[in-house]
């Protein structure tokens, strides 16, 4: 293998765990969402899909004390997050994909629950007939 072929697959790698931390950051709800959830600004979860270059860019790795704390929160609000998925990301775009599929959600009180189409279609005629 030449010096070239060497580092384009370091290159490969690279990008991988850049996609994984945007992967992780869009599950849970966003960088604003996980600002939040981590208790710091937004740019310190944006720097986390920063490449190595760019700077304090972690190159898509998740700092193992950020890790710990978006783990418990999976956990405290049964959201599947599992330490594995901040290095390997298909299970995760597995899930993200049967998402896409699977009715859209409702936030009430901060909670997310799942709402059927029907449902959602008479909620929003009642809402409707009351403001006539």
């Amino acid at each position: 293998m030449t010096k070239y072929s060497l580092y384009r697959i370091l290159l490969a790698m690279i990008k991988a765990y850049t996609e994984t931390a945007k992967l992780i950051i869009t599950y849970l709800g966003g960088h604003h969402k996980v600002a939040n959830i981590i208790n710091r600004n937004v740019i310190v979860v944006r720097k986390w899909a920063y490449s190595l270059e760019k700077r304090e860019g972690k190159g898509g790795i998740i700092p193992a004390k950020y890790q710990v704390m978006l783990l418990n929160y999976a956990r405290k609000h049964n959201i599947d997050l599992r330490p594995e998925d901040f290095f390997y990301s298909e299970r995760l775009q597995n899930l993200m994909s049967k998402e896409k599929l699977s009715p859209p959600s409702s936030f009430v009180n901060g909670s997310t629950f799942r709402v059927k189409s029907c449902e959602q279609n008479e909620m929003l005629q009642s809402q409707y007939e009351e403001r006539k």
